[in-house]
């Protein structure tokens, strides 16, 4: 079980920030934030405080507001423009990394019911819980959710885990085979050789690109003249088939551990054709990477991106592959403040070049783990550590996004300007502030 937090914030005057690096394009030596000799604990008071801010409770419909069962966690809290008030997809289960082993523990029990509330009410689980978010959902990182839920139930003891497991995963697979494999209106997703896109009722690419959650980025085409988010429909994403691929085994698992053979085989076998797919598709020998692909022209994406890590995380990319990323692309993308999303930037796209995300840094910072890359993962979470703390010592808060290229300037504000808060910053910092003090 995680370390506890201690719940003890003062409003005092944070210490020095440490000196920024200068601004790198390439691999280079990140800041350091080191001359207090906890320079991590006074962001963990002020997010263990913070937390109590981010809790919501509507149980009833409230105009766009989709009531559920169980308190959630919002992204923000921003007085001058109310965004991001409902509760949200994947934000829920990053900014749930950082609920473990706290006193606020039982909101991960509260999270996963309320995505299995959505399930069983639409059949899918919305971008957020809204109405106007129901023509399309986002990463689906539900199993994960739920897993995390199992974990502490089995862990104390709970003679009712496995039939929560049982419970859970039975809407999984719902959710799974009605929006993820759908193939007609309103669920059109899985378009070629059995990989899946991302969509949305309104056929909008511009739409499709916030279910991504990458709204908006340089792939698929983001950088064309003209392209308003680029022709997210028409791409086969790495991320949301790393994603599906991780799902099936986790199918797999808990039918296994359930006693249910059959559907255990059934899951384990779609896991390794996506997988071989996958790596047919999007695997480029020749630059040694995964990169999206247009399934409309049959060609991969040329755009890096920060989805080529996916692969390690969901645990797909072979020992070799994930060697090769590391020798010559880790380089390309980790800069003084952490992993940069991509290598190419655009006008107003925020999920790109010079921008960093807490939920990418978490993915890939675990995928070099799960592939014995120990000191690079490391080297990740210290180095975005040590920007979000910087960014706390001269602000007081956390933000959505940061600048690792150059951690003491703006990062691109993109549509939606720069949001603080913030709940998977949050979620995402204290689980590797507790990853390097266990390090």
């Amino acid at each position: 079980m995680p370390t506890q937090i201690t719940a003890t914030w003062q409003a005092a005057a944070p210490p020095e920030p440490p000196e920024p690096p200068a601004p790198h394009r390439g691999a280079s030596e990140g800041p350091t934030a080191a001359a207090h000799p906890s320079p991590y604990e006074p962001v963990l008071q002020y997010v263990t405080a913070f937390w109590d801010r981010l809790f919501r409770f509507h149980p009833h419909d409230e105009g766009t507001l989709i009531g559920l069962p169980r308190a959630y966690v919002v992204p923000s809290v921003d007085p001058v423009r109310p965004l991001f008030q409902e509760m949200y997809y994947w934000d829920s289960y990053f900014s749930a990394l950082g609920l473990l082993g706290t006193l606020h523990e039982w909101l991960v029990f509260d999270l996963a019911e309320n995505m299995a509330a959505l399930v069983e009410r639409f059949g899918f689980i919305p971008n957020g819980t809204r109405y106007y978010f129901t023509s399309r959902s986002q990463p689906p990182f539900f199993t994960k959710m739920y897993r995390l839920a199992h974990e502490l139930k089995a862990a104390r003891g709970d003679a009712d885990a496995d039939e929560y497991l049982r419970h859970m995963t039975r809407l999984g697979v719902r959710e799974h085979e009605t929006c993820w494999l759908g193939e007609k209106h309103p669920h059109e997703r899985r378009k070629y050789r059995g990989l899946s896109r991302y969509h949305d009722i309104n056929y909008s690419h511009f739409l499709a690109s916030c279910e991504s959650g990458w709204d908006h980025s340089t792939r698929c085409d983001g950088t064309e003249p003209g392209a308003e988010a680029g022709r997210w429909m028409d791409f086969l994403p790495v991320c949301l088939n790393s994603i599906l691929y991780a799902r099936e085994v986790d199918f797999a698992w808990a039918f296994a551990r359930l006693g249910a053979a059959t559907e255990a085989d059934y899951w384990q076998r779609a896991a390794e054709e996506r997988a071989a797919t996958m790596n047919e598709l999007m695997w480029d020998e020749g630059q040694g990477f995964f990169f999206d692909f247009d399934w409309k022209a049959e060609r991969r994406s040329p755009c890096a991106s920060l989805a080529g890590f996916y692969p390690l995380w969901a645990g797909f990319a072979t020992q070799r592959q994930a060697e090769v990323i590391v020798e010559r692309w880790l380089p390309q993308f980790l800069l003084p403040g952490g992993l940069v999303t991509a290598l190419d930037s655009h006008p107003g796209r925020q999920w790109a070049y010079p921008n960093g995300w807490a939920p990418l840094q978490w993915l890939a910072a675990t995928g070099l783990d799960r592939y014995g890359f120990k000191a690079e993962a490391n080297e990740v979470r210290r180095r975005w550590c040590d920007t979000c703390t910087y960014a706390f010592t001269k602000a007081g808060t956390l933000a959505e996004k940061y600048n690792v290229a150059d951690p003491h300037a703006e990062p691109e504000h993109g549509l939606y300007g720069l949001v603080q808060g913030f709940g998977w910053t949050n979620g995402v910092f204290v689980d590797f502030a507790r990853s390097l003090a266990s390090a």
